[in-house]
């Protein structure tokens, strides 16, 4: 199958690389050629004249179990927000509840432009997630989350160490590299206070051998640093740096409260950082510092975390609160609409060691892009990368594709039926609050 989108302006995305006039070809799942293009007789034709045409942004922290729990667990400080509501909340899901949130989290990624996800699970189900991820379309590395002790956690949420790492080596073997490898598994540790160090050694082990992801938070919030250095004695990436955690294969939600010491360890372990600005303004847990953190040569994606501390998974909206921040710590040129637009793009590729398929639009990478009708957008005219972030990005998102397949096509999902999926996601809402005495 081939798709020729004619008539776009290409955001390449690359080093260096600027917007463009010209058609892009996809043939099979991937890009084939990009410019002036002849259609192949048999290519299915896109006519989007004046319209954008860029890699799917790509999501390095989020949370679909977390979906259904929008607007329950409010104006709470993150250690609160954890004990009262996420964790009981988690604990009272069944299957039914984690698919109808899975399913509602991917619509709403899809609809606003988001072709890739590190995605985080609660503690069981995760085959449930597997499912979920391989029937959308999205493109996915996904972790059920590992918890073997925690204060304030629910007994039914805890494992014990056996049990959390014999369950992921499960989950590895039946959907690492699953759909053509569209799907694969990371490692997910929660944080600090909620494994033990045994379990944190075993995982940065077990990741290192069979070289896969892992997917943990670091230093959200100065209550949460603060525990973790009376309990461990070290500062908290000190002790992901101590335990074996922190390494090239690690994607760390968050890094708000970060010293000196700890940035230069990031660098120097190659540990990428999630910045997720919206959950951290709404939890009041501060401002993470990209610029620095990029200028000191560490890696960093985006991610809306989970709609339970957003309430959306807008990544342009990340991106635009991400220019911002950055520009109120350190000036008009800290992060560009450019510079944002690649952090969530070739950035997030990157930082999940997918760069040498998705995140740039380049010959050969795989056709995860994203159609974006300026006509929707704030204008008229303007630089195309300031027009997208500051201008409503998500607004404009008309056609979505994943490894060449359209999954959205004028703003409609091809593969999910919207209604169904929304009416389902209340239906499982009200009987989730039932058992967890929430209602």
């Amino acid at each position: 199958m081939s798709i020729v989108i004619r008539g776009a302006t290409l955001l390449p995305m690359t080093d260096g690389g600027r917007p463009t006039g010209g058609d892009l070809l996809v043939t099979g799942s991937r890009i084939s050629a990009l410019g002036a293009v002849d259609a192949p007789a048999d290519a299915e034709v896109l006519e989007r004249p004046g319209c954008y045409v860029m890699p799917g942004l790509v999501q390095t922290h989020v949370h679909l179990v977390q979906t259904l729990f929008r607007g329950v667990a409010e104006d709470l400080t993150l250690l609160e927000w954890l004990r009262r509501r996420i964790w009981p909340l988690e604990a009272a899901h069944d299957e039914a509840s984690i698919r109808a949130s899975a399913r509602l989290g991917i619509l709403e990624l899809l609809l606003t432009g988001t072709t890739t996800i590190l995605d985080m699970g609660t503690t069981r189900h995760g085959d449930a997630v597997a499912e979920e991820l391989v029937r959308s379309g999205i493109r996915a590395r996904f972790g059920q989350a590992m918890m073997d002790t925690g204060e304030g956690a629910p007994p039914s949420l805890l494992e014990t160490t056996r049990a959390s790492l014999d369950a992921s080596a499960a989950l590895h073997r039946r959907w690492h590299r699953a759909a053509g490898g569209r799907i694969g598994y990371a490692y997910a540790p929660r944080f600090a206070l909620s494994c033990t160090r045994e379990l944190l050694e075993a995982v940065a082990a077990l990741a290192k051998m069979n070289d896969i992801l892992v997917h943990t938070h670091t230093s959200e919030s100065a209550e949460e640093r603060g525990i973790v250095e009376r309990v461990t004695g070290l500062a908290p990436v000190a002790y992901l740096v101590e335990t074996g955690i922190a390494s090239e294969r690690t994607v760390a939600a968050h890094g708000v409260h970060l010293d000196d010491a700890e940035v230069a360890m990031l660098r120097d372990t190659r540990t990428a950082i999630t910045h997720c600005p919206s959950s951290n303004l709404k939890l009041g847990s501060g401002v993470a510092d990209v610029a620095r953190l990029r200028r000191s040569g560490v890696l960093v994606a985006l991610g809306a975390d989970g709609a339970a501390c957003n309430n959306r998974l807008d990544a342009f909206e990340e991106a635009r609160l991400a220019s911002l921040l950055a520009r109120t710590l350190h000036g008009q040129t800290a992060l560009t609409a450019m510079d944002a637009l690649v952090v969530a793009t070739r950035e997030g590729a990157r930082a999940m060691h997918l760069e040498g398929e998705i995140g740039t639009l380049e010959v050969g990478k795989r056709a995860d892009l994203v159609v974006l009708d300026p006509v929707r957008l704030a204008g008229p005219g303007g630089d195309p990368a300031t027009r997208i972030v500051f201008g409503g990005g998500s607004r404009g998102v008309r056609d979505v594709l994943v490894d060449g397949t359209p999954l959205v096509r004028d703003g409609v999902p091809l593969l999910m039926d919207a209604a169904e999926v929304r009416a389902k996601a209340a239906e499982a809402l009200r009987a989730l609050l039932g058992r967890a005495s929430l209602a």
